[in-house]
């Protein structure tokens, strides 16, 4: 089936229904479960789950001679990967150094580090920062994927992350590569319910298939690439009940199976109380989301105030729009920030050089207006004060300094603030929402699952955002799409060293 967001949401919410709940064919204890006497089928390497993390092991396990089984409990291929931003991080690429683009492993490293304030594991994210370039290799070099743009956002001082734009174009061309090419089974429809523990390792899956117990042996080892649990409502309300309040987004098959299953056989876990929402999602329930603040607008709340410093990651804006007493707050652009996005990439166009906008006109997502006064009348905001913030904003620009909340830059360092003063001028009411949990089971730098008393869990490996470490307190445009692709290599590459 090929992937669109269309077919992607509509299939997912129907799979969604039919395997959210725990099977009758598994005990509902968190308990050890037991090899069967008879194998139905056995491999090399079993990976649950077929999102970007899946895909790019099973590449690397067919490269290095495993044989190996992707087991998907939906209908397709993709997870969260083929409706996330589609920004892949990587320092140093061909592409960057092709447009006169200065960075580095160890700026990144720094950085990953600084975004996430020193909560994340340096060890993960050096091995993220090495892994990610080889994956990207593969992906610019031998598919010939080249991306749309390279730009600077969220916790970048320097242009990293790679704009692959739908993401789900990306997904289905290494699907397509591994199915077809290196020739490895896909079982759709096929949910992991248990691991298996036999010899003292994790040795299997329990899943179902055409409803009935699937026995999977898997003699070298098990990854798990299941997802997030942003869909599980008692999962949120256990680990950050801050998030009751924010809607979900993301694959529908983020229920956190992976992580239940892990934790059944003491698997640790890492930056729950990290939980945090995106900020810049439309107000209607479309799944557009929109990042101007990056490129020189400012955001508001219905008092027509700013109320943060808008260059900082849009996980911790969302902190702070979460702490307004609107439902939902404005990013505020003018005609030039339109045109620039516009032009910047495709995503960009799709949302914003639609005839309404071009020509100044409301559309249900965006107001717009000849003056400030106007569009603020329009959206609801107090006219006379959003005015007086313009004003001294634009003043504040002048000087290069924010006099309110310090902004210098359009973000983390890059780029320099802009006046808005082109009309027409839009108002782009924004809402949080929760696209990943950024958390999950510990790992170590070989992808290995780490249990509650910090010694790998034998023959278990995890990858993306089941896993937890990576990000710490916030979060790097492009590295949760890019640690499920570094780390699903680095599993398929440890596995094929036996390194349980």
């Amino acid at each position: 089936m090929k992937i669109t967001k269309r077919n992607f949401l509509k299939n997912s919410a129907v799979t969604a229904l039919t395997f959210g709940s725990s099977s009758a064919l598994t005990p509902v204890r968190a308990a050890p479960t037991e090899a069967p006497h008879v194998w139905d089928e056995e491999f090399d390497m079993v990976i649950i789950g077929a999102g970007g993390g899946g895909l790019m092991a099973a590449h690397y396990a067919q490269e290095l001679g495993l044989k190996a089984v992707v087991l998907e409990k939906l209908q397709f291929v993709g997870g969260s990967s083929a409706l996330c931003g589609g920004s892949i991080s990587v320092a140093n690429t061909l592409p960057q150094q092709e447009k006169g683009i200065e960075d580095s492993d160890e700026l990144f490293v720094a950085e990953m580090l600084k975004v996430g304030k020193n909560k994340n594991d340096p060890a993960l994210v050096e091995a993220h920062v090495k892994s990610i370039r080889k994956v990207f290799d593969f992906i610019y070099g031998t598919l010939g994927a080249k991306p749309d743009t390279i730009r600077a956002v969220s916790g970048m001082s320097v242009p990293r992350a790679h704009l692959y734009y739908p993401p789900s174009k990306l997904i289905q061309k290494i699907y397509n590569y591994v199915k077809d090419r290196q020739k490895v089974p896909f079982y759709f429809q096929c949910p992991a319910k248990r691991l298996i523990w036999q010899n003292g390792r994790i040795s299997g899956v329990l899943a179902q298939k055409n409803g009935k117990p699937f026995y999977v042996k898997a003699n070298k080892g098990v990854l798990i690439a299941t997802g997030g649990f942003q869909y599980n409502k008692s999962l949120m309300a256990k680990y950050n009940p801050l998030m009751a309040k924010v809607t979900p987004a993301g694959g529908k098959g983020s229920t956190g199976d992976g992580l239940l299953m892990a934790q059944a056989y003491g698997a640790d876990v890492l930056d729950t109380n990290y939980i945090k929402a995106t900020f810049g999602y439309q107000r209607t329930s479309h799944p557009n989301s929109l990042h101007a603040y990056y490129m020189g607008s400012i955001i508001v709340n219905h008092s027509g105030e700013r109320f943060v410093d808008e260059s900082i990651s849009y996980k911790l804006l969302s902190d702070a729009a979460l702490g307004q007493p609107d439902d939902f707050t404005f990013q505020l652009f003018d005609e030039k920030v339109r045109r620039e996005m516009s032009a910047q990439a495709k995503r960009f166009a799709e949302i914003l050089d639609v005839d309404e906008l071009k020509a100044g006109k409301d559309t249900p997502y965006c107001f717009c207006g000849q003056t400030i006064e106007e569009v603020a009348k329009k959206a609801g905001v107090d006219p006379e004060r959003l005015k007086a913030t313009v004003t001294q904003y634009n003043s504040d620009v002048e000087k290069g300094l924010d006099s309110q909340f310090g902004r210098s830059s359009l973000t983390s360092g890059y780029g320099k603030m802009k006046k808005i003063d082109t009309p027409p001028f839009f108002l782009y009411p924004s809402v949080p929402r929760c696209i990943a949990t950024y958390c999950g089971v510990k790992i170590d730098p070989y992808a290995r699952v780490i249990d509650v008393f910090g010694a790998p869990i034998p023959g278990l490996y995890a990858c993306g955002e089941v896993t937890g470490g990576v990000h710490g307190a916030a979060y790097m445009t492009g590295t949760a799409f890019g640690k499920a692709f570094s780390f699903g290599r680095l599993a398929a590459l440890n596995i094929s060293k036996n390194n349980l």
